[in-house]
């Protein structure tokens, strides 16, 4: 009985080990980019809260940096609010082809997902869905390093950055 006892006990604690850190990780907050040390103090929307992986509700790439953040409602010109997904901005230093198997194996058309090729787009949905903004949807392109968001990064890291990674989600 003593045994028994024992077996599961140590089956329980495998199990939690083994699966604790993906649980964990889940509610972690992303982390943006690391800055320089003569970056400026006030980079735009750096003091907004970065949102979490269960937030986001779609799989990330390992290992990625937050460079952007736009929350889902935001106002125009004239103070009224504009609904639209809430949108993040990510970059790898994987290649463009990694990073696109990564979301063909996690981006199921099973569960609505549809990659449109040409366009390196994941659509849950149709194009003209992603086009208007109404639904998720995971843009990937090359990153060269020189994109707006990437100014006052830390240097190094920069120069190993190889693709961006564009996610429109509902929170």
């Amino acid at each position: 009985m003593k045994n028994n006892y024992l077996n599961n006990i140590t089956r329980v604690l495998i199990l939690m080990s083994l699966f604790a850190p993906l649980l964990l990780s889940q509610t972690e907050t992303i982390p943006w980019i690391p800055l320089s040390k003569d970056a400026p103090d006030n980079i735009p929307g750096r003091n907004a809260a970065a949102p979490t992986y269960n937030e986001i509700g779609i799989p990330l790439y390992p290992g990625v940096y937050l460079t952007s953040y736009y929350p889902a409602s935001s106002t125009d010109e004239s103070g009224g609010v504009v609904t639209s997904l809430a949108t993040v901005f990510l970059v790898s230093t994987a290649d463009e082809e990694t990073v696109k198997a990564f979301y063909i194996e996690n981006l199921k058309e099973s569960d609505g997902w549809n990659f449109f090729k040409d366009y390196k787009v994941f659509v849950k949905g149709d194009l003209n869905d992603a086009l208007s903004r109404t639904v998720p949807g995971v843009g990937i392109r090359e990153e060269t390093g020189e994109s707006y968001d990437l100014q006052g990064a830390e240097t190094k890291i920069v120069s190993s950055i190889k693709t961006r990674i564009k996610i429109l989600y509902k929170p």
